[in-house]
């Protein structure tokens, strides 16, 4: 009988290849490797691997030994992954496996295009129309409340008006006041846990915290199946729970809550860090902030389709350069399936590779002044971006393409119109720029920005 080897095994079953000593590069400290200087800076790492190691290095961050690559056309390659070589289930099994099991950032392939067409159908141009009027309304009732305060703490306010979004969208609940604080302080600390270093799920410990509220907000949703099964409702939830199979058989109760976690999750906690940040960056520049009141009063009551899914306007600009500098998902994981080769680097089967978006967008090689926030770069007479198709990747690419971005472009749409147009965003604090910035899991300042609404004089 021949010997079995781990090569033998489906590519699921097979333990990651650590061996990478033959490519140019560092591990850092034991264990933790790099991860503490990315959590702090993580420009300044990767900067140091592309001008010491070029785009192509070995590095351990977040417990993993894996491949950098630092260009756009490596991007691309694992992205597009016409190969069928680059594993995102594998990719971040050993950082998310615990937290969003059953989502589609943990299927590859077949049974990933499956899954998402339950979440592509929620984000048709009907569906989103109907989307706006609700959330235009939810909008205009958050930002009158905050300007009834001397001063609003952003981040905390913009990540409860998403989450109320998210429900009225996605979920409906009938006791939303009780329920959304719940599931918030859940989002939060799932998301906190997805990124302890110290992995044991015991009390005390980050993430047993965060397995905690991923355990909460599964169980939530499993408990209101069978209601929204059986309800008129038109939410994302209800169509999930209503939708069927080929066989004809509904999907199982486990994988609709488990699309429904990472749903939530996607549709608020990565447009909250968006929104914030570009505040943070408005609160700079009070020209810009006109300009834009100027060209948003001009716009009709209902965005039109092009502005949320394809036309280009200054709060557009912003969005884009926003995200630039601050990409929702600043690393993309991959792993690979067979051998491949990288710029005549030889890089084994089942090696972690890693896509930081967050370094990719500030190339010096292709940005110009990459570290200035500068929203004409995005503008249809400079079109920046459009150099290479993969060197602005806040959406990912490929496949795996997020599912929500039209939905993400029309959030902010609509919500910094309505503060752009009636208020002038102002630091509630002296001296406050440059701040403190948390650049994982998502992107704020450590204080969560508090800002002032003036009133615009009209």
């Amino acid at each position: 009988k021949g010997v079995s080897t781990t090569q033998d095994l489906h590519y699921e079953q097979r333990p990651s290849n650590r061996n990478l000593r033959h490519i140019g590069g560092e591990y850092g400290l034991p264990f933790v490797g790099k991860t503490l200087d990315m959590f702090r800076d993580p420009q300044r790492l990767f900067a140091h691997y592309y001008e010491r190691y070029g785009p192509v290095s070995r590095i351990s961050i977040t417990g993993n030994k894996c491949l950098l690559l630092l260009h756009p056309d490596y991007a691309q390659r694992v992205l597009m992954d016409r190969e069928r070589n680059f594993s995102t289930k594998m990719g971040w099994q050993p950082v998310m496996a615990d937290f969003f099991q059953g989502g589609l950032v943990m299927r590859d392939y077949d049974e990933h295009r499956m899954h998402r067409g339950i979440m592509t159908s929620s984000f048709k141009p009907p569906a989103m129309r109907a989307y706006a009027k609700r959330i235009q309304v939810i909008v205009e009732k958050a930002v009158n409340r905050w300007a009834q305060s001397d001063q609003i703490v952003f981040y905390t306010e913009i990540k409860r008006l998403l989450l109320d979004i998210a429900f009225d969208v996605f979920c409906w609940v009938d006791d939303s006041e009780q329920t959304v604080p719940k599931i918030n302080q859940a989002f939060t600390d799932m998301m906190e846990g997805a990124l302890g270093i110290m992995r044991f799920d015991v009390p005390g410990f980050l993430y047993h915290r965060g397995l905690e509220g991923r355990r909460f907000l599964k169980q939530f949703f499993m408990d209101l199946v069978e209601k929204k099964r059986a309800s008129d409702d038109e939410d994302v939830f209800a169509h999930f729970c209503k939708e069927k199979q080929e066989s004809g058989e509904y999907y199982d109760d486990e994988d609709i809550a488990d699309h429904m976690v990472f749903l939530m999750l996607a549709a608020h906690d990565t447009t909250t860090s968006a929104s914030t940040m570009a505040a943070y960056h408005l609160c700079q520049d009070y020209d810009l902030q006109e300009k834009l009141a100027v060209e948003v009063s001009e716009w009709p009551e209902e965005l039109r389709f092009d502005q949320v899914f394809h036309g280009t306007n200054g709060l557009i600009c912003v969005f884009y350069e926003t995200i630039r500098m601050h990409p929702p998902v600043p690393l993309l994981l991959r792993r690979t399936i067979r051998e491949c080769d990288f710029g005549g680097v030889k890089v084994p089967p089942d090696t972690m590779v890693c896509v930081p978006s967050t370094y990719i967008h500030r190339l010096p090689d292709w940005w110009s002044h990459p570290n200035t926030f500068d929203p004409s770069r995005f503008s249809e007479e400079v079109s920046e971006h459009r150099r290479h198709s993969f060197m602005w990747i806040p959406f990912g690419g490929g496949a795996h393409k997020c599912t929500g971005m039209h939905f993400a472009r029309m959030l902010f749409l609509l919500t910094f119109r309505e503060l752009v147009a009636n208020y002038q965003i102002e630091f509630a604090k002296d001296d406050y720029y440059p701040a403190k910035l948390q650049h994982f899991p998502f992107t704020r300042p450590l204080d969560n920005l508090p800002v002032r609404l003036v009133k615009r004089e009209h």
